[in-house]
């Protein structure tokens, strides 16, 4: 049963889903080192505190989250070079 009011008034159950966006930082930036550590205190400080879940007050079984790469600052130049087998010769 919901915890909703207007929802165990009519004895109602809940169908709907809520979908949580976080965010992750991604290896795929070129940060400089000082932005880099902000970064990564600021990922750590946000894994410590309340999660968006709870701070939002869901119950954990509508939720489901989808997490995605952070991209601040993209790799510009980057070196790549083809290797090839003998038999793709």
């Amino acid at each position: 049963m919901s915890r909703y009011e207007s929802q165990q008034k009519n004895n109602m159950v809940g169908d709907f889903q809520f979908i949580v966006m976080e965010k992750f930082l991604s290896q795929d930036n070129e940060l400089p080192f000082i932005e880099n550590m902000i970064m990564k205190i600021y990922f750590w400080l946000k894994e410590l505190s309340l999660s968006e879940e709870k701070g939002f007050g869901l119950e954990q079984s509508n939720v489901s989250v989808e997490k995605f790469p952070l991209i601040v600052a993209p790799v510009s130049r980057l070196k790549l070079t083809r290797i090839y087998d003998k038999e793709d010769e």
